[in-house]
């Protein structure tokens, strides 16, 4: 099964990865500095329809506390840097729940993970296909409570970029990894779905896992220059949003029957674009990830008081 995503993969006369050493300087340095945490001082657009970021046919959407569980969750303590593996033999094993990130090379990965995580945690590049190791960072919890934190893997991409070898290792992972409670494929959102995009999707409704599809950079579609739109572009900008995630939406589950392990939402975000002092889509993100991980906040509904049920015979008189 591995041998069809090869067939999608670049391979490029790189070495393999960076040394662990080399890698362990590199978070130490990125982990000095803090990430930005308050928006930019340039405008930010107000009476933004946020419901317009997410597209859902088979779920509901998170409520207010949902979101801001999730953001107080992520927020709780810095991440943390666990291990870097170029092989899934070589990986270390925890309790903890896991969730990675696929994507083409130059579909955002390691930038959206900052934004998530609220730190420059993972290396970004301009060049496609930096992410050479399967990387792990820890959020939430305490390290001796494993079982309420959440481990975030960052993968290697595909593509261009992407090695052959590294697809090998991608997919023992997806097939293996006991820890492993959701994957979520990165989509450009000005691109759509790549037919590599869709092969990695054929094998993952293959393997059974549970999956969901993120639009990244939807800044692109929908705030295209550094301009203010007017209410009229704003708008002709979201129904084209609206048609990617439709067509996301056909591409993972063209039969409303058979959901092979998708969840039925697709959430569009941005890494840069603030709106009304948040990034855009980052909390929707946070909280589709503690959900797949069963670590979401899930509000107490009261139950209603037994009733005493009367018989009809007795309220009537018969029998």
């Amino acid at each position: 099964m591995s041998l069809k995503l090869q067939s999608c993969l670049h391979t490029r006369n790189t070495r393999a990865g960076l040394s662990m050493l080399s890698f362990r300087s590199l978070s130490s340095h990125a982990a000095s500095n803090r990430f930005h945490q308050q928006p930019p001082k340039s405008p930010t657009v107000r009476a933004f329809p946020t419901s317009a970021l997410s597209y859902h046919w088979d779920t509901l959407p998170p409520t207010l506390a949902q979101l801001s569980h999730a953001a107080k969750f992520f927020k709780l303590q810095p991440p943390t840097f666990l291990w870097s593996a170029e092989k899934f033999k070589t990986m270390d094993f925890g309790n903890s729940p896991e969730v990675c990130f696929l994507g083409r090379s130059n579909a955002g990965k390691s930038s959206l993970l900052n934004a998530l995580l609220c730190k420059n945690i993972a290396h970004t590049s301009s060049k496609p296909g930096r992410t050479r190791l399967m990387n792990a960072f820890a959020v939430g919890g305490a390290e001796d409570n494993g079982k309420n934190r959440l481990v975030v893997l960052d993968m290697p991409g595909y593509g261009k970029g992407g090695r052959a070898e590294w697809g090998t290792q991608i997919m023992k992972y997806l097939e293996k990894r006991k820890e492993l409670k959701g994957t979520f494929l990165l989509v450009d959102a000005e691109h759509g779905i790549k037919k590599s995009d869709q092969q990695l999707l054929a094998m993952i409704k293959d393997i059974g896992i549970p999956y969901q599809v993120i639009l990244s950079k939807a800044d692109k579609i929908v705030f295209p220059g550094s301009r203010t739109p007017s209410s009229q572009a704003l708008e002709i900008r979201l129904t084209e949003l609206r048609r990617t995630m439709e067509s996301v939406k056909e591409a993972v589950q063209p039969n409303s029957e058979d959901d092979g392990g998708a969840v039925g939402e697709v959430v569009a975000c941005s890494s840069e674009k603030w709106i009304e002092g948040k990034r855009m889509g980052i909390d929707e993100v946070r909280f589709a990830m503690l959900r797949a991980a069963g670590l979401e906040y899930r509000p107490n509904v009261p139950l209603a008081r037994p009733v005493e049920i009367v018989p009809h015979e007795e309220i009537f008189g018969y029998g």
